[in-house]
């Protein structure tokens, strides 16, 4: 018997409300939209929160789905408007 390799889980309204806080729910229809799972979000969530160049701490720089992810939070929110 062959096993499939497990898909990473898309992240769910409750994932999306821990991992970046009160968000209203289209912003967070949107975000499930991606088909994200919670690391990336969580990973989104690092860039936006991210002072200088985060690309060298990670090891490699943002994806199209994280880049993704950045602006659909950072879309309206006055918390994460860049100085």
């Amino acid at each position: 018997m062959t096993t499939q390799p497990q898909r990473a889980q898309r992240v769910t309204r409750d994932q999306v409300i821990e991992i970046c806080g009160r968000l209203d729910d289209m912003k967070i229809a949107a975000i499930i939209a991606t088909g994200a799972t919670s690391a990336e979000l969580m990973e989104a969530v690092a860039w936006l929160g991210s002072d200088d160049y985060l690309a060298g701490d990670l090891g490699r720089s943002m994806s199209g789905r994280i880049a993704r992810l950045v602006e659909l939070v950072r879309a309206d929110e006055s918390d994460w408007d860049e100085p």
